[in-house]
């Protein structure tokens, strides 16, 4: 069986530690001056050029008040994604959840977009407007890398999907060796949008291939990682 119901004991259930379990941010990136950044509207030229690209098909998100294009999946990161769906598939049907593959989450303080690779969301969902949800209002939101994507899953998103209030990040990394799954919980509720140098969430777990994760509640799961592998 790929899911079974969770036991309260597992390898890797411990409170995280100070830094980041994973890549670690680019000791360049511009770090938190300390001042809170106020709420502000992006310029019209952002929002045009976010549009248009969403409109021509690309995936496009936005960052820091900059528009950022997502690199191609590969085939590999759609099969990920697959197998993922298929696992979750049955707490779907019982809970009435709904998945969402092409829609983003809001990123305060900023109009700030990012579009996760996956959104689990229960049937009752608040939203910015039509192309943006509330990360508090999710159940989980995926994220499966691939080369091009792999730098931003690990070092932007984790604060991204924190500060949104995203309760549960799972990011699913076929790329790096050994493979393997980790989930994110807990965010921080008073982060800023340059706090690199803060663990965003309080708890992370890591599962290597082959080992076991458990999806807390609402899922209330485990998952045998090396299912979402080849």
């Amino acid at each position: 069986m790929a899911v079974t119901k969770p036991s309260r004991r597992g390898r890797h259930d411990h409170p995280v530690p100070h830094r980041q379990d994973g890549p670690v941010p680019d000791e360049h990136e511009p770090q938190e001056t300390g001042k809170p950044e106020e709420p502000q509207e992006l310029p019209d030229e952002v929002q045009q050029l976010f549009m248009q690209l969403n409109d021509a098909g690309y995936r496009a998100e936005i960052r820091l008040g900059q528009v950022v294009v997502t690199p191609p999946a590969t085939m590999q990161h759609g099969d990920v994604l697959d197998r993922l769906t298929e696992l979750l598939f049955p707490l779907k049907l019982a809970n009435r959840w709904r998945f969402h593959y092409h829609w983003g989450v809001h990123i305060p303080p900023l109009l700030d977009h990012r579009l996760p690779d996956m959104i689990v969301v229960p049937p009752k969902v608040e939203s910015l407007d039509p192309m943006r949800v509330h990360g508090h209002s999710v159940l989980l939101v995926v994220e499966a890398c691939s080369p091009g994507t792999q730098v931003a899953d690990w070092q932007e998103k984790p604060l991204d999907y924190a500060r949104a209030g995203v309760p549960l990040y799972l990011i699913v990394d076929p790329v790096t060796s050994p493979r393997r799954v980790t989930l994110m919980s807990d965010p921080l509720s008073d982060l800023k949008p340059l706090d690199y140098h803060r663990q965003a969430y309080r708890q992370i777990v890591t599962a290597e291939e082959g080992e076991v994760l458990e999806l807390p509640e609402p899922f209330g799961i485990k998952i045998e990682t090396s299912v979402l592998f080849d």
